[in-house]
Parts: C-alpha cells; sequence; structure tokens
C-alpha cells in the first residue's frame, strides 16, 4: 500500500515474526519440519509472543532437533526488511571457550591464491568434520589439538588452533594497505569467484568478486583496502575503497522513500530509503520521531558510519 505525503512515499509492509533484538536469546517451540526439496528443509518454531519463524534445518542435521523440542537461539541478524535469522544455541560448544579436538587427517595443499598451505581436519563430538589452516606442519593425525572456538554460524565451528607457530606476517585490523590484482579464479571449495590480489610484501590474498561490481576492479589495477577481519577459511577479509564514499564522512542523499515495518507482535519499524546511484538502495532504521520529519523532506544528510561489502551503514545527522 501507498501513500502520498509531501512527495515522500509512505510503504507499509507486513513481517511475518515479531520483533525481537538482534544480538538476544530466545526460547522457540519447535511446531514441525517442512521439506521443499530433498536438500531444503525448515523448522517451523514459534516464538516467544506465539508467532510463527522458519529456520532452516539443514545446517543442524545432527543437533537432535526435533519436534515439540523448546531450543535456545540467538537473533543473529534482522535485514532491514525485518527478516529474522536465528542462529540456535550448538548442544555441546559455547563461543569463545576452548576446546580439544582430536586430529584425523592433515597435509598441504593449494589455495585458492596460488600458495601452498598447511591443514588439519579435527573431529568434533558430532562426528562432523572441519578443515583448518595451520601455519605449522607439526600437527598430525591421530593426535589432539586444543582450539578457540571464534564463532558458530550455520551450524559450522570457525576454529583456531592455539599455539600455532606464527608465520611473523599479520595485518593489522582496521588497516588500510595498498594490493595489485593479479588474477581471478573460482575457489573450488565454496565456488565462489575471487580476485587474486598481492600486498607490497608479495602475499597474496582474497576479494570477493561478487560483492563489488559497481566498482569496475580489474586485472593489474592497484586498490586499496581495509583489513576487516578474517574470514571462515583463515584469509583476511579485504574490504576494497568505495569510489564514491569514505568512512566517517558526511553526504547529502536523496529520499526514495520511507517504509513501514508492521510486525505480527503489532510493533511498527521504521526504515529510511535513499539513493546510491552506484548501486542498490540504501536502507537504514530510524525511529518514529525521524519518520515524521522526513516525511518533509527530498533529501537528507548522513553520517556513513561504515562500508562493508560494499554496503553502506549511515546514520542520520
Amino acid at each position: 500500500m501507498y501513500l502520498e505525503n509531501h512527495q515522500i512515499r509512505v510503504r507499509k509492509l507486513k513481517v511475518a515474526n515479531s520483533r525481537l533484538t538482534e544480538g538476544s536469546y530466545h526460547h522457540f517451540r519447535v511446531i514441525k519440519t517442512i521439506e521443499l526439496t530433498e536438500r531444503e528443509s525448515y523448522f517451523v518454531l514459534r516464538d516467544p509472543l506465539g508467532f510463527k519463524v522458519l529456520m532452516p534445518a539443514w545446517y543442524y542435521t545432527r543437533y537432535g532437533i526435533k519436534k515439540e523440542d523448546d531450543i535456545r537461539c540467538r537473533v543473529d541478524k534482522i535485514n532491514c526488511n525485518g527478516r529474522m535469522f536465528l542462529e540456535p544455541v550448538h548442544p555441546h560448544y559455547k563461543e569463545g571457550e576452548i576446546y580439544d579436538f582430536d586430529v584425523v587427517d592433515h597435509g598441504q595443499q593449494e589455495n585458492v591464491t596460488g600458495t601452498t598451505e598447511n591443514y588439519i581436519v579435527v573431529r568434533d563430538v558430532l562426528d562432523n568434520e572441519w578443515k583448518v589452516r595451520v601455519q605449522s606442519n607439526r600437527l598430525k593425525a591421530n593426535s589432539r589439538v586444543r582450539c578457540l572456538l571464534q564463532r558458530i554460524k550455520k551450524g559450522r565451528l570457525w576454529l583456531n588452533v592455539l599455539d600455532d607457530e606464527p608465520d611473523g606476517y599479520a595485518l593489522e585490523q582496521g588497516v588500510s594497505y595498498f594490493f595489485t590484482i593479479i588474477d581471478e579464479k573460482i575457489n573450488h571449495e565454496d565456488k565462489i569467484r575471487y580476485f587474486i590480489v598481492e600486498d607490497t610484501s608479495g602475499k597474496r590474498h582474497v576479494i570477493n568478486k561478487k560483492y563489488y561490481p559497481h566498482y569496475r576492479l580489474r586485472l593489474g589495477q592497484q586498490v586499496r583496502c581495509r583489513v576487516d577481519g578474517i574470514t571462515p577459511d583463515g584469509f583476511y577479509f579485504l574490504e576494497p575503497e568505495n569510489p564514491w564514499y569514505k568512512q566517517g564522512k558526511h553526504y547529502n542523499f536523496r529520499i526514495l522513500e520511507l517504509n513501514e515495518l508492521h510486525y505480527s507482535d503489532g510493533t511498527i519499524e521504521h526504515v529510511l530509503v535513499v539513493e546510491d546511484p552506484y548501486g542498490e538502495d540504501i536502507k537504514t532504521f530510524i525511529d518514529s520521531t525521524q519518520a515524521e520529519w522526513l516525511k518533509k523532506r527530498k533529501t537528507v544528510n548522513c553520517l556513513v558510519r561504515r562500508i562493508y561489502k560494499s554496503r553502506l551503514e549511515l546514520e542520520l545527522i
């Protein structure tokens, strides 16, 4: 439904789930499992307020989740359309803790950058096996290794081996460096297309190509990137410098519309949609007072708080 108000369109959208807080934990009741295809199934859950929400089941086949169970989940993310993504608490492991794992395999492989690396394969208590990149080649099969569990996402354990021998090379989190694009490849493990980039010391890294089509990155180009964490595969996550916007700077944006998200529990959340001439529209959560004020405006001044995977995270001024 669209309403005209001072030239700014207000769009009302129904959201099937309740309005919960990102990062919070809640108990959900498993109502049933539905199968869309052989490989795609979902748990139908009832949230704390009695409304239904779907959660992919194929990531958690070994969690032992069944009908009528009460499971504790983290609200992992809520996007600007109100869709909620849940991560059930692992039955045996907790993020930030240290655990011992059996090493069931080890070896060397050439990764997507063309660099030879060491790896081990560890087995968890649910009989899942996880490949972990390591610096040292001293770890062998039929041994035990102590790991820090950094994160659990979609049932996958993100592990760091403790006391792994560092190679003395490190890029600093939050710092930008210059890299040269030397190749473009599809990684056979995750089927994702990457730019292969080289830093000034000759070390190779990756940039996920799909997030930056409008940047027009090309072979031979020198690009400045900010180090923004570590990927699940152990690479640095590199955020190429946006050609048009900089973090910490203010810009005027043209307002396209305002969205009202109407949740199942009766609450309403407001989303500002502004134009990004070089990519997808930018959406930002705002409060009701800001929404009323913006109905009378065609443009708005915003601070670019962060740029991640080419997407702008804005704050109204």
